[in-house]
C-alpha cells in the first residue's frame, strides 16, 4: 500500500511538472522564431506574390498594375553560420512589355569577407541580351567585393558586420515579438498566427532607425528623426491596413514553413484615387542545423574581379564597332 502510495504521489508530481511546461501560444512562436534565427544551418525556399489593383487618375498605372500583377518570384537559400556563406538563386519570371522577363540567377556571399561570387556563364543564359558576356569571361567567377558597392557619391559607408548585423535585427525582432500582447498570438490546426497593427510598424521602424543610426550622417538622422512624425501621420490619413500578419507551422520547436501577408489600402482623401497592394511570401524551411552543400565553389573557380569583367565587355564591344 506505502509502495502504491508513493508512486501515486511520483506520477503526481511528474503530471504537474508536465502541465507547468505547457507553454502558450505567444512562448511557443518566440522560442521557434528564436531558434531560425540562431540556426547554424538551414535550407529555404520562398515564394512571392504581388497584386495591384486601383483606381488612379494615372495613364502609367494601368501599365504598372500589369508588370507587379504578372511577377512571379522564387528564392531558394541555403545557409552555414560556420563557413560564413549563404547562396541564393534569384528565380524571376514575368513581363514588361515589350519584354519578357524569365532568369535565373544564382550568387554566393561571403559573409566574413563582404564578397559575392556570381557565375557569368548565369548572366549569358539569364540576361544575355541586356549582359552580353564576352567569350573570354565565359565559365569564370565573378567576386564583388560588397564593401565597395556600398560606397555612394564617393562617400565610404561603415563597415557593416553580416553576423553582427543579422543579430541586431534578430533582436529587435525578439523584442518586438516578447512586447506583444499574448492575445495576438492564435494557434488552429498547427499553424500559429500573429497579427500586426500600423502601431506595430511604427514601433519597428522606429526600432530599425534607432539600432542602426550609425549607417547615416548626422544630416540624415536630423532630417529623419525631423520628418518621422509626420510621414506617420500623413501615411495614418491614407492608408488603411487591411491584413498584415505572419503564420507559421512548428513541429518540435522548429519553424516548417511560414507565410507573411499584407494586404494595404491607400485612399486620397482629397481626391477619389485608390489603391489596393497586396503581397504574399511563403517560405518552406529544411535540414534545420544540418550538413548542407553550395553550387559555387570559389576555391576551385577562375575568379574574375567585376571591373576586369567589364573592361573585357567595353574591349569587346569596341572590337564589335572595328575601333
Amino acid at each position: 500500500m506505502k509502495r502504491l502510495l508513493v508512486t501515486a504521489v511520483i506520477a503526481l508530481v511528474v503530471l504537474l511538472a508536465a502541465c507547468g511546461e505547457s507553454r502558450s501560444d505567444k512562448e511557443v512562436v518566440v522560442d521557434a522564431f528564436d531558434g531560425l534565427m540562431n540556426a547554424e544551418s538551414y535550407q529555404s525556399s520562398s515564394s512571392l506574390d504581388f497584386e495591384l489593383n486601383g483606381d488612379m487618375n494615372d495613364p502609367m498605372f494601368n501599365q504598372l498594375t500589369s508588370v507587379i500583377n504578372d511577377l512571379e518570384l522564387q528564392v531558394d537559400q541555403t545557409y552555414d553560420s560556420n563557413q560564413q556563406l549563404q547562396e541564393a538563386v534569384l528565380d524571376v519570371s514575368g513581363s514588361m512589355p515589350p519584354f519578357t522577363l524569365d532568369f535565373k540567377l544564382p550568387f554566393l556571399q561571403d559573409l566574413e569577407n563582404q564578397t559575392m561570387y556570381m557565375k557569368t556563364d548565369s548572366l549569358t543564359e539569364s540576361l544575355g541580351m541586356m549582359f552580353p558576356v564576352p567569350e573570354e569571361a565565359k565559365g569564370k567567377l565573378i567576386k564583388m567585393d560588397l564593401q565597395e558597392m556600398q560606397n555612394v557619391e564617393g562617400q565610404d559607408m561603415p563597415e557593416i558586420d553580416e553576423e553582427e548585423l543579422q543579430q541586431r535585427a534578430q533582436t529587435i525582432m525578439n523584442d518586438f515579438l516578447e512586447q506583444k500582447d499574448g492575445s495576438e498570438f492564435t494557434q488552429e490546426d498547427g499553424r500559429y498566427t500573429v497579427s500586426f497593427t500600423q502601431e506595430d510598424f511604427r514601433y519597428l521602424m522606429e526600432a530599425f532607425m534607432e539600432e542602426f543610426d550609425e549607417m547615416f550622417n548626422e544630416e540624415d538622422m536630423a532630417t529623419m528623426d525631423q520628418d518621422f512624425d509626420t510621414m506617420m501621420e500623413e501615411m495614418s490619413e491614407v492608408l488603411t491596413v487591411e491584413q498584415f500578419d505572419m503564420s507559421m507551422v512548428i513541429e518540435d520547436d522548429q519553424i516548417q514553413e511560414d507565410q507573411f501577408e499584407a494586404d494595404l489600402l491607400f485612399e486620397d482623401p482629397e481626391s477619389d484615387d485608390s489603391m489596393q497592394f497586396y503581397m504574399s511570401m511563403e517560405s518552406t524551411y529544411s535540414n534545420m542545423n544540418g550538413d548542407v552543400e553550395f553550387s559555387i565553389d570559389p576555391e576551385n573557380e577562375e575568379i574574375i574581379t567585376f571591373e576586369e569583367l567589364n573592361q573585357m565587355m567595353n574591349d569587346a564591344m569596341m572590337q564589335d564597332m572595328g575601333m
